[in-house]
């Protein structure tokens, strides 16, 4: 990622998702996730080929991980952090069927099965 993209939202978003500083290479759905939660009105034009994607079944944990960062900076911008909030909660929830924050499962238990 160009140097110049690690200040801003893009970027940060990029990093946040990914878990680390400046992913040498970016998965493709995590740049769309991205762009999305840098952009939220992008959301709308890429909702289906993000929760259709197969590789979003990987991503949980990392929805998971904006949710959390959105709510511990939500004072900073609140606007911006409701939005970024928002979009990782409708992707988990469209995805998963509940959020993991919230007390979700990941697994199955035998209990679930029974």
């Amino acid at each position: 990622m160009p140097a110049n993209r690690r200040n801003d939202r893009y970027g940060k978003a990029l990093e946040l998702l990914s878990g680390k500083e400046e992913p040498d290479d970016p998965d493709p759905l995590l740049e769309k996730i991205a762009i999305c939660l840098s952009s939220p009105l992008e959301f709308p034009l890429q909702v289906e080929s993000i929760v259709n994607d197969e590789g979003i079944q990987n991503l949980r944990m990392h929805l998971a991980r904006v949710q959390i960062d959105s709510e511990l900076r939500m004072r900073e911008d609140v606007d911006y952090h409701t939005q970024r909030l928002w979009i990782s909660q409708t992707i988990e929830r469209m995805v998963f069927g509940g959020l993991i924050v919230e007390g979700e499962k990941i697994g199955k238990d035998e209990d679930d099965e029974k």
